[in-house]
């Protein structure tokens, strides 16, 4: 095969051949891809290098092969690059071979593994080696950023050791390798004993650490790590378990970040994900998790937050339900079962099942098998009892056929005249009647203990303001559930919209940021649906009144001794009171701060370097817009270049928000970076239709800049709140040159949206 002609292709003998072992070599030619994906070169000042991203189907770009995750195999790299050219596979080295300018480096046999999984990167590279470690262990990094690795070298010892306690076992790959990509979209990617990760994520300033990337750094980290094991070595049999890899890595690394780090509070900031998922997952076109996978054309679009969040979420009802020592015991078993080979979810389920003695294959099919969710409704009888029902939760107006069930490990706690009490049910049917032994009057029920069950919850409005006015007596993490619910319920039409803001109020003094970030979360919502530009003064108002108790008692700027939490807090709450507030003195601020980072970055609080570059540019000039391009084109620091890029579309002068749509086409932009600027200007921009109408004027020349499967996700640029645009949307992608597989489901996600918010405003504007 030649010309990098890629497909199936059928081998025929002219005789039957005999009984034994044969080799077939296959002479392959293809271009190095130049997006970010296959096996794909990068220039990058001025050095040359290649790298791989595979998943799910693109390894068939770079040689032939069986591409699907059941053929796993032992494979050979022979790798034949420059001499100063460094070549990393996922094994060591055997040998190294030099002639005429040219090294060939052939790695050891790996152990079973699908294509997806493999790896290769070349070029000028740099190494650090990691310590203390089992195996040896480097990170990787182009031309000139070894000196950004010092965090990675510091956190991942101890994130390996957590998880091979957790796992029982010894890392099971020959070495680590964790390589910094420039242009690289996935994020990170678990390849077996050569990781790769957005150099963003995984490169770090010494000099002005930014504390939520260095606890993103940690959870990514563990995530990837987790996959050695849960996705490496036992492997999907096919696509439609992708969410099972995903979800499993998700909930694993934020249990590892939580245990090894745990000021970083994972176990709480793991409820914005869930939130994320309940949003996706209360739509009419919301998705089965597991559904059957007829093509890969855009699996990504499977790698959503369903498949991540739901699934995570849903693991940690489940172990909650069981126990953790019988959750640990049945992982352990399903990994001993299918080591070095592939399994199905059921393979887990039944592992599970097999160390409760729970129906937990049935409980889970009913969460994976089926869209949606349950509203769990729980309401106080006579006689110390409580009625338990549930149905579909969806947002107003919105119908499905059917009425689903769903087994959910429904959590209570209570108080009464004898105490604090908690019990855990099984709600299997349309609604049951559960005795709870009350002694006295109800103090107060929470629905959802620790909030760690994957559904919405309702109690009568009297309930609802009880648990409100007693907010103490719930946990931190059911102060952000009860917020977060209440943002679904108003959006199911199960409270009023003055009530809800009246309840967000009451959480604005909560001692714990989380809590207050959650409630900032409700703002959001109300902003999205309410906020016309006419109203954003009056508004502005309304959010400095609301979050002067947190300014107060969390300050501008950090103080010596304080949570991580608050410091990793303090970035939302300024850019809340500059943005939303329109906050003089928070303005200000940072239009001081700005000239201090400019000259010394390491200056500024790390934490709020961002916040500073983004409030100053909100009233900046031409010359301020001139400076952030420069610096962006400048910087060799990861984190430096996406703050300036996505800077550039902060401004609030309609035409330097012009210039910034502009200079996407014509700036350095890599492939992952064309959706910095456009988002960012959606906070910005008084014109609700400039981003949108910038999209359809430039969408060949835009689409063309970015990996092909980002493609689909060209309906996101015409979000929002806006009469008539659903209708847009529709005819612009019911055309024959704006119709890529996969288009129309983000497509149905976002006009979804945009319906549900336009109702929210009819219904709830008034009050």
């Amino acid at each position: 095969m030649t010309d990098g002609v890629i497909g199936l292709r059928e081998l025929t003998f002219a005789e039957p051949l005999a009984p034994g072992e044969y080799t077939l070599e296959i002479a392959f030619t293809n271009d190095f891809d130049t997006t970010a994906h296959g096996l794909y070169r990068l220039d990058w000042k001025d050095e040359g290098y290649a790298f791989t991203q595979f998943e799910s189907d693109d390894a068939r770009e770079a040689f032939p092969c069986f591409d699907e995750p059941a053929f796993k195999q032992p494979w050979r790299m022979i790798l034949t690059t420059p001499v100063e050219h460094l070549a990393v596979a996922n094994t060591l080295p055997e040998t190294e071979v030099e002639e005429d300018g040219w090294r060939t480096t052939t790695f050891a046999v790996t152990r079973p593994l699908p294509s997806y999984l493999l790896a290769i990167a070349t070029g000028p590279l740099e190494t650090v080696e990691i310590p203390d470690m089992p195996v040896p262990s480097r990170v990787v990094t182009v031309k000139g950023s070894s000196g950004l690795t010092g965090e990675a070298v510091k956190s991942t010892p101890p994130i390996l050791r957590a998880l091979e306690a957790y796992f029982d076992s010894g890392y099971p790959y020959d070495k680590l390798d964790l390589i910094g990509v420039p242009e690289y979209w996935p994020g990170a990617m678990e390849n077996p004993g050569a990781i790769t990760y957005a150099e963003g994520i995984l490169l770090i300033d010494p000099a002005s650490p930014n504390p939520n990337q260095v606890r993103r750094l940690a959870e990514v980290t563990a995530h990837e790590i987790a996959h050695m094991w849960y996705g490496d070595v036992v492997t999907m049999e096919w696509w439609d378990d992708l969410w099972l890899n995903e979800s499993f890595a998700s909930w694993m690394g934020n249990k590892i970040t939580d245990q090894v780090y745990p000021a970083y509070e994972m176990g709480v900031r793991e409820l914005r994900g869930r939130e994320t998922a309940l949003g996706t997952d209360a739509q009419v076109v919301a998705r089965a998790i597991r559904q059957p996978v007829l093509a890969t054309d855009n699996l990504i679009q499977a790698a959503d937050a369903l498949a991540y969040e739901k699934g995570q979420a849903v693991l940690g009802m489940i172990e909650l339900w069981l126990g953790e020592d019988a959750f640990r015991r049945g992982v352990l078993a399903y990994i001993d079962e299918h080591r070095w080979g592939n399994a199905r979810g059921e393979d887990l389920w039944n592992a599970l099942a097999g160390a409760s003695d729970k129906p937990v294959t049935e409980c889970m099919a009913s969460f994976l098998d089926q869209p949606g969710f349950p509203l769990v409704s729980v309401e106080p009888l006579d006689g110390g009892r409580v009625k338990i029902s549930q149905t579909r939760f969806l947002n107003e107006g919105a119908t499905v056929e059917g009425n689903p069930l769903w087994l959910v490990p429904v959590g209570l706690r209570w108080a009464d005249e004898a105490g604090e009490h908690t019990r855990s049910v099984l709600l299997q049917e349309p609604e049951m009647i559960v005795d709870l032994g009350v002694q006295g009057d109800l103090a107060w029920l929470h629905p959802n203990v620790d909030e760690r069950g994957y559904y919405r919850w309702w109690v009568p409005s009297e309930d609802m303001a009880v648990l409100a006015a007693t907010e103490t007596e719930m946990t931190v993490r059911e102060r952000v559930g009860f917020l977060q619910n209440l943002g679904g319920l108003l959006g199911a039409g199960r409270i009023a919209g003055d009530d809800y803001l009246r309840f967000l109020g009451q959480f604005a003094e909560d001692p714990h940021p989380e809590v207050v970030n959650a409630m900032l979360g409700g703002l959001g919502l109300v902003e999205a649906a309410f906020v016309t530009p006419e109203l954003r003064d009056a508004f502005a108002v309304y959010v400095r009144r609301t979050l002067a108790p947190a300014a107060e008692r969390f300050g501008l700027e950090a103080r010596e001794g304080e949570p991580e939490t608050v410091t990793m807090f303090r970035p939302t709450l300024l850019t809340w009171l500059g943005t939303h507030g329109q906050d003089e003195s928070v303005l200000a601020y940072a239009e001081e701060e700005l000239p201090r980072y400019l000259a010394d970055p390491s200056s500024v609080d790390p934490a709020i370097a961002s916040t500073v570059v983004n409030l100053a540019a909100r009233r900046g000039d031409h010359d301020l817009w001139t400076t952030y391009r420069e610096r962006f084109e400048s910087t060799d620091v990861p984190a430096e270049r996406g703050r300036f890029l996505g800077a550039l579309g902060r401004f609030l002068d309609p035409a330097l928000q012009d210039s910034a749509l502009a200079y996407i086409m014509t700036g350095p932009l890599r492939p992952q970076e064309v959706f910095s600027i456009p988002f960012g200007m959606a906070t910005t921009t008084n014109d609700p239709d400039k981003i949108w109408n910038w999209t359809k004027a430039n969408y060949d020349a835009l689409t063309s800049r970015m990996p092909p499967l980002f493609k689909v996700y060209i309906p996101y640029f015409g979000g929002g709140c806006r009469e008539g645009r659903t209708e847009d949307l529709r005819a612009f992608f019911s055309e024959d040159d704006h119709r890529v597989t996969g288009v129309d489901k983000e497509l149905g996600k976002v006009t979804e949206g945009i319906d549900d918010c336009v109702a929210l405003r009819r219904r709830e504007g008034p009050a």
